[in-house]
């Protein structure tokens, strides 16, 4: 069994965050169009894009910041995701559990679902 490198988790996390945003994928263009709208320094290009999404690169903290703010995640969860000190407590654990075993589909659904709470 394959243990994800850091790159590959970040690049699990960012199609998670994207995904919940915008239900009907993006094309690597549109995310790069997206993102330097809202990107105060050098713009990124769809190859970046590609590199983040396929686990071949991290983006620079500046430009997880940006990411950050327009999934509406928290940089360090999109950075680190939940690390070994965090506090996870056993409804926690049970939810994450019980999720992972769903589909794609099925996870994108009740995503959308807690997010509708959020509100």
């Amino acid at each position: 069994m394959k243990i994800p490198s850091e790159k590959e988790k970040f690049s699990e996390r960012l199609k998670i965050a994207i995904s919940v945003k915008y239900p009907n994928l993006l094309k690597n263009s549109e995310i790069a169009i997206k993102f330097n709208l809202l990107h105060p320094n050098e713009p990124i290009t769809q190859q970046a894009v590609y590199k983040w999404l396929n686990g071949l690169a991290i983006p620079a903290p500046d430009k997880i910041q940006t990411l950050s703010k327009w999934l509406n995640v928290k940089p360090e969860w999109l950075r680190y995701g939940i690390r070994e000190g965090d506090k996870v407590d056993i409804f926690d654990e049970t939810l994450i559990s019980l999720i992972s075993t769903l589909s794609e589909n099925q996870k994108r659904a009740i995503l959308q679902l807690i997010l509708s709470f959020r509100d």
